[in-house]
């Protein structure tokens, strides 16, 4: 099937004229708000409100969470700590040093007894 110049003119001008489609919004669940809210609500803390607190100032918003999910889920939104890093000896080590550490007894000849 071959389709004219004006066919396809009228096509193009229909699908203009169609209506935007509304991007659905995201969707999230509680413990991803609460990593997001981490912020907010660690600021709250310093300003004296308790976790219980914070747990029903999100419930009256319409988050609905207990108070030792809501502390579980930001201990977990938490960045990670890193291990703090050996810090190299001032002093290289001397051969004796690292032969010391490298060897614990010292072997003794066979004998006789059993």
């Amino acid at each position: 099937m071959k389709l004219t110049t004006e066919k396809i003119e009228a096509i193009a001008t229909k699908l203009r004229e169609l209506p935007a489609i509304e991007k659905k919004q995201a969707e999230f669940t509680k413990q991803e708000a609460v990593k997001l809210l981490s912020k907010e609500i660690v600021a709250m803390q310093k300003r004296g409100y308790t976790l219980l607190q914070i747990s029903e100032a999100l419930r009256g918003e319409g988050l609905s969470i207990a108070t030792p999910t809501l502390k579980t889920y930001l201990q977990k939104a938490r960045p990670a700590r890193k291990a703090p890093v050996a810090k190299p000896s001032a002093a290289p080590a001397s051969p004796k040093s690292i032969e010391a550490r490298t060897h614990s007894f010292t072997p003794k000849a066979d004998s006789e007894e059993i």
